[in-house]
């Protein structure tokens, strides 16, 4: 008789045990994809946050050439480089990427522009400036 009683016990047990159980693991099945799922926005953001500061770099360097203040573009203007340098480094998206490709690719031309004072120079940065709006997600109009 005891055998029996026994086996009972240990069933009552591991059905004990799988009631407390089971909502446990859902919980924490539940929060692990939570916490993978903000990961990602986290992530996403990150990108985007980066993104943004390049081009705040690009519209402190437009204000200096709109402002005929070479020597503080000069200056700006590798500072702006460099920053996209790192991002193409680190993008994640393909289209960002190869936008700050075709952005870094034109450096020199920049610099060669800032050093003559040439007048194309703003709307060759407005150009790049549409580029990254719309790396960013941000609507374009082709006027703007």
């Amino acid at each position: 008789m005891t055998r029996p009683v026994a086996i009972v016990g240990i069933v009552a047990i591991a059905v004990a045990y799988f009631i407390g159980f089971w909502p446990q693991y859902r919980q924490l099945t539940a929060a692990r994809t939570q916490v993978e799922t903000l990961q990602a926005s986290v992530t996403a953001a990150e990108a985007r946050l980066r993104l943004a500061d390049v081009l705040g770099h690009l519209l402190r360097l437009s204000d200096a050439v709109d402002a005929r203040n070479y020597g503080d573009a000069a200056m700006l203007a590798s500072t702006f480089f460099d920053s996209v340098r790192t991002e193409v480094s680190r993008a994640d998206d393909p289209e960002a990427r190869a936008t700050l490709q075709r952005i870094l690719d034109t450096r020199d031309r920049v610099t060669t522009a800032i050093a003559a004072m040439d007048a194309t120079l703003p709307s060759a940065l407005k150009q790049h400036e549409r580029a990254l709006r719309q790396a960013l997600g941000f609507a374009v109009s082709a006027a703007s």
